[in-house]
């Protein structure tokens, strides 16, 4: 592919995301977005791996700030997108919590894992990674973690036997059945894993925002090149905004106006 100018994702059955640039976009612009970004993330994390937030200076307090929102944004869409791409009328939102104060986030992890391989072979009966999931891990006022999962295409599993496959504390589990018709299901959900995403990348420096299975679905991503804009009823269009993007040209960014739209699909679609 030499170059596009218009791209688009389908996340799940009941819309699409288009985004058309001003200014095609060619490979070779990716790379070198994708390896200056990654080149100077690290950069930044050499500097600053020995030091914690409070020990920053302000200026490099707000830059890590800046650096994490912006991070933030993109595994709350990230995310978001691969819900839409999984749910299913037998979708849980699932809560563990312990009883003992961990504070420790690997701690709480390394139960989080056992649980899941726990759950793999009472219930989906495999010792293989069969169970779909995400997760993410946020601190509660006490200090301790705990942890949101969505459970995707589970069957029914009595709270009872939860409890005891969990084995640290309280279990609350709430089916998702009636967003099965909803284009925002995966608006919906995130909206209450947000604060713990947020809370996840300034605590957990370098860490991921979230955390899933790799069994998952991931959403079509379609690019092309074209003169023609595509088209559709006003009817349709469920959001749309334009915003200036960055790509390089000639060894320097310049800026690339961008369209966006979010499209509700028709049933025969």
């Amino acid at each position: 592919m030499a170059g596009y100018n218009q791209k688009i994702v389908r996340s799940g059955s009941s819309y699409i995301e288009i985004w058309e640039y001003e200014k095609p976009i060619y490979i070779k612009d990716e790379l070198i977005e994708n390896y200056t970004a990654e080149q100077n993330e690290n950069n930044n994390r050499e500097k600053t791996k020995r030091k914690t937030f409070e020990e920053l200076s302000p200026i490099k307090q707000q830059e890590r700030l800046n650096r994490m929102n912006k991070t933030r944004m993109e595994a709350k869409w990230n995310l978001l997108r691969m819900v839409d791409a999984n749910f299913c009328d037998k979708t849980s939102f699932l809560t563990l919590t312990t009883k003992k104060n961990i504070l420790d986030r690997d701690e709480f992890n390394n139960e989080l894992k056992t649980f899941i391989k726990r759950f793999n072979y009472n219930i989906l009966e495999t010792k293989q990674s069969k169970l779909k999931y995400c997760a993410v891990l946020e601190r509660q006022q006490r200090g301790c973690w705990h942890t949101h999962i969505l459970l995707f295409g589970v069957p029914y599993v009595p709270h009872d036997k939860l409890l005891k496959l969990w084995g640290h504390g309280a279990v609350r589990i709430n089916k998702l059945k009636h967003l099965d018709d909803s284009s925002n299901a995966g608006r919906y959900i995130v909206k209450y894993m947000e604060k713990a995403i947020g809370q996840e990348l300034l605590e957990s420096f370098g860490k991921k925002a979230y955390l899933n299975s790799r069994n998952l679905k991931k959403p079509e991503e379609t690019k092309f090149f074209s003169k023609d804009n595509l088209k559709f009823n006003e009817s349709a269009v469920l959001y749309e905004t334009s915003y200036t993007s960055k790509i390089y040209r000639c060894g320097r960014l310049v800026d690339n106006k961008v369209r966006y739209r979010k499209i509700k699909l028709s049933e025969e679609n």
